[in-house]
Formats: C-alpha cells, structure tokens, sequence
C-alpha cells in the first residue's frame, strides 16, 4: 500500500526480515523518482530515539560502516541495505530514511533474529588399542573364587 505525502510515494506497508544468529539480511528501500540525488539513510530504534547505523549519497557503490552496507540503485530507484554477522541483539525496528528530516520518505522495518540451534555434541573419539592396558595376571573374584576377572583400564 502507498499513499501520497507531497507528490512522493511512501510505502506504507512495513517490510519484515527474519535472520539467523551469525547469518545475514538484505533489505530493499525503493523510492520515488526526485529522490534519486538525496542521502540515503538507515536508522535503527523506535522513531523518537532512533539513531542511523548508515547513510549515504554514492550512487552506484558500496558503501560500509562495520557489519552494515548500504547499495543506492538509482536507476531502479532502490536502496539494499545488508546486515551481516546477524547478533539476537539486532532484532529492533529499523527505518529506511531519504532526506534525513521527518516528513521525507520512510519505511518501517522489523527485523527478528532467531538464536542459532546448537552444534551437535562431537562424537566420542573411536577406542584404539593404544587406549587400553590389560592387567598380566588373572584376579580371582573374593566371592566367586572360580571366577577369573580381566581387569581394562582405560
């Protein structure tokens, strides 16, 4: 669903992403055409204390601060943004933003990540011969006196 603020298309629906611990997202921000010049931003937070993780006004390049990367396509008017290294820590709502300022185009986005399962326990490792003595003389068992015991030690 879109709707008009001003003459600029703002997606009103929120995009959803859901991530693994250790894993990676990608978002794609579009936009409308006018907008293709403006700094792109990506802000995470709820709106009245959100605060940006990456910006930028390069069209046509990567642009990187830490686990975040930000692609302004604007030619298919689109900005990807992608989280890598996912952390539970990253589960929050995030805003793409244009402009910087209030009114300018934003989309809402919500971002889950999900704990990464547990490794399988390691295997036990294989018994060699070399893991095991045995004992050079028979043990007489005290309560069954014709029993011989065969003592291994590991």
């Amino acid at each position: 669903k879109t709707y008009s603020r001003t003459g600029v298309c703002v997606t009103s629906e929120v995009i959803t992403r859901r991530g693994q611990e250790g894993g990676s997202t990608s978002i794609e921000c579009p936009y409308d055409q006018g907008w293709e010049t403006y700094t792109k931003y990506f802000y995470k937070g709820i709106w009245a204390h959100r605060v940006p993780v990456i910006q930028s006004n390069q069209p046509s390049s990567w642009t990187s601060n830490g686990r975040y990367s930000l692609y302004d396509d604007r030619e298919r008017r689109v900005f990807t943004v992608i989280i890598s290294n996912l952390t539970l820590q990253d589960t929050d709502t995030y805003w793409c933003l244009i402009g910087g300022w209030g009114f300018d185009p934003n989309t809402e986005v919500k971002i889950t990540v999900d704990r990464a399962p547990s490794p399988p326990p390691l295997p036990a490792p294989p018994l060699t011969p070399k893991s095991f003595s045995f004992t050079s003389r028979p043990l007489h068992s005290v309560t069954h006196p014709s029993t011989i015991i065969t003592m291994v030690t590991g």
